[in-house]
């Protein structure tokens, strides 16, 4: 079994979260997480030479305070060296430590990319149609790069800040239990005060603020891409109602989280600042019935106790802000998982290639979870046939084309191709045999020739070509700079929506698919480019099984069979004129057509559209 069926498999079983998931994302590599903890611990433990060294070094003065010249120059000049070597050794081993980190952080990086670029390409059409995917691009990026960031920087970080105080307590309860219990009566206080910070009522608020962070951040996307709305009509911020409210909501609700958490916060703060408060009068009892020597070396072990228990506070507070950061991670490896436990595709285990490009819906019933988007849907297209979708928007036009490629299976029926039901065709015959040209066009930042080379990877610049005059695009595509070579997005030129259409239809001309589902592929085409491209495809899809959808009735009055659908239903079926001298619905959708094309902008029709509307 591969690595990455190792790491698919284990988000099958119990969920675990936090460190834990960290660790069994980390599979071979998480021995490197382990050796980064080890290693800070024992970075700790140098860190801590210099405390003790300065504790031996003051104890030395306070003995000889009344003759400095009895001070053993060569003690301290020892204390000195060993204080040296001790922070040398910190660097080293926290170095050591970081690029163990760092190491395994770039590898759980990889393994979690590479696994969900795979359990994506494995996943349905449909999933990504339900999904916003600007969710999915937020895991795939910020929540992914979170993870590694954390790991690469923050474990080790983590582990020396719990190492730390818990090393140091060890010490002190070695040194005098009574005066680190001093230095420790405070931290279950200053712990008890934030836990109320974030009891039942504190973390409801924090869920609160994450929802309302969440949807203003939305809602500011909104925002700023309906910019162009917003100044053609003059608007403000204050008067984009939805935007002001979420600000002002977050924003409340904010103020009223500090506002709450204030007393417990401020209480935690000097709690864990006050160590020396606490070890004070315990100093007080320790010293007060000590006389001579013994006298000057416990003042010594006072003065270890006041400097070691004030910087105790550094490494928790830290650790505590670490907490949090953890919880942001856990709530990017809920999301992480969940594309990997998405229900995939079933791959067929009894693979079947369709024998012709024949379209056949047998009683197919759909739905995507509320109510029936298709009911009991049965027509054949035949190989090499045209058979146009009509109908009211909403009616399940744009669902029967999308079942056609198995975005979804159906709930119930069957869908065949050849002969063979979609399930059991291999997915990847499938993809081949059926090519989408959808209405909103997807093309990648990359250069015109591949993104058009991405119908047939094997292609040459000349089929690439051949494929663009087809679609009415090449004269367009050599008048740039770069011709074929010409990027697209950023760094590059930004086409305009008709563009695109053309060299999304040039893409599905080079894949040379028996099967083309065209959902209104010339929706922003402009009139004398709308002809030249439907002159254009009636050539290139020659011989090809073609689904089209249609809003604009005229583009499709040739062809074999068109097929009315309304509210999941094929309530009409039949060719043009068959339709308009049967009446109905498809008449109707005709005559409020012909009106639409000869409104003009003194608000009248043309006379022989009156009489075309009639018919």
């Amino acid at each position: 079994m591969s690595e990455l069926s190792v790491f698919e498999t284990q988000i099958r079983k119990k969920r675990k979260t936090g460190i834990p998931r960290l660790m069994e994302i980390a599979g071979t590599k998480s021995s490197l997480l382990v050796a980064a903890a080890l290693l800070s611990i024992v970075a700790v433990l140098a860190q801590m030479t210099p405390y003790v060294t300065i504790y031996l070094l003051v104890r030395e003065f306070v003995r000889n305070i009344h003759s400095l010249r009895a001070i053993d120059l060569r003690y301290v000049l020892r204390l000195g060296w060993i204080t040296v070597a001790g922070i040398g050794l910190f660097g080293l081993f926290s170095y050591v430590a970081s690029m163990s980190a760092h190491v395994a952080a770039f590898n759980i990086l990889y393994e979690i990319r590479k696994a969900l670029a795979a359990k994506l390409a494995r996943l349905p059409m449909g999933y990504f149609t339900v999904r916003m995917n600007g969710a999915i691009k937020k895991i795939l990026s910020e929540d992914v790069e979170r993870i590694e960031l954390f790991v690469a920087h923050h474990i080790t970080d983590l582990v020396q800040a719990a190492a730390l105080p818990l090393c140091s307590l060890v010490v002190l309860f070695a040194v005098d239990w009574r005066l680190a219990l001093g230095v420790l009566v405070p931290l279950p206080l200053a712990f008890l005060a934030q836990f109320s910070m974030f009891g039942p009522e504190g973390m409801e608020l924090y869920t609160k603020w994450q929802e309302k962070l969440g949807t203003m951040n939305g809602t500011i996307v909104e925002y700023v891409r309906g910019m162009g709305v917003v100044k053609i009509f003059n608007q403000s911020v204050r008067s984009f109602r939805r935007f002001a409210q979420d600000v002002y909501a977050y924003r409340d609700l904010t103020i009223h989280w500090i506002k709450v958490s204030a007393t417990s916060f401020s209480a935690f703060l000097a709690l864990l600042s006050s160590c020396a408060l606490f070890v004070l009068p315990a100093a007080i009892l320790v010293l007060r019935p000590l006389s001579g020597s013994a006298y000057e070396t416990a003042v010594s072990t006072v003065f270890l106790f006041l400097y070691v228990g004030m910087g105790i506070s550094v490494p928790l507070y830290k650790l505590m802000r670490l907490s949090s950061l953890l919880v942001q991670i856990n709530t990017g490896l809920v999301g992480i998982d969940d594309i990997l436990e998405a229900e995939e595709i079933p791959e067929t285990g009894s693979p079947r290639p369709p024998a012709d490009a024949s379209i056949e819906f047998d009683h197919v019933t759909f739905s995507y979870g509320k109510g029936e988007a298709l009911a009991d849907v049965s027509f054949r297209a035949e190989p090499g046939s045209v058979t146009a979708l009509v109908g009211p928007s909403g009616g399940g036009k744009t669902t029967i084309a999308n079942l056609i490629g198995r975005f979804w299976d159906v709930d119930s029926g069957a869908i065949r191709i050849g002969g063979v039901d979609l399930r059991d065709i291999p997915i990847e015959k499938l993809n081949d045999t059926v090519s989408t040209v959808f209405q909103d066009v997807f093309l990648f930042f990359d250069t015109i020739e591949e993104n058009i080379r991405m119908g047939n990877e094997r292609a040459s610049l000349d089929d690439v070509a051949a494929a663009a005059k087809a679609a009415r695009i090449h004269e367009f595509i050599v008048s740039l700079p770069g011709g074929y070579a010409t990027r697209i997005g950023e760094g590059g030129i930004h086409l305009s929506g008709g563009e695109q259409q053309r060299i999304a239809l040039a893409r599905a001309i080079l894949k040379n698919s028996p099967i083309v589902v065209l959902d209104e592929a010339t929706a922003y085409a402009d009139p004398e480019n709308e002809a030249r491209i439907q002159e254009a495809l009636s050539v290139a899809l020659k011989g090809k099984t073609v689904i089209i959808i249609a809003h604009r009735l005229y583009t499709i009055t040739d062809a074999d069979q068109i097929l009315v659908v309304d509210r999941g239903r094929i309530v009409q079926t039949g060719r043009h004129d068959e339709l308009l001298a049967r009446g109905g619905l498809y008449r109707e959708l005709w005559r409020e057509h012909m009106l639409a094309r000869g409104w003009s902008m003194e608000g009248k029709t043309q006379e022989k559209v009156h009489e075309e509307g009639r018919r």
